[in-house]
């Protein structure tokens, strides 16, 4: 992978971070409907769903990651 495309995904990594955290401070049910949709994804066998299990591992990293993030934005709020 070139250094290009390295600094874009990680630049879109980013943003898409920011972005599901500030929707799930607007909806704090948005992750748990997150984790909802890949449940059902996993039991209809969906394409959404498969992954090996490190990258499953990362997924609920990042959830938790942004689930903290926007539990701490929403305490400092109030």
């Amino acid at each position: 992978m070139n250094e290009e495309a390295r600094i874009r995904i990680a630049a879109n990594d980013k943003l898409l971070k920011a972005v599901i955290t500030l929707l799930a401070i607007k909806d704090p049910d948005l992750l748990d409907e997150l984790d909802t949709i890949f449940a059902l994804a996993a039991d209809e066998g969906h394409s959404l769903a498969d992954a090996d299990r490190r990258t499953r591992l990362q997924l609920k990293q990042e959830l938790e990651f942004i689930r903290s993030l926007a539990s701490s934005a929403l305490e400092t709020a109030h």
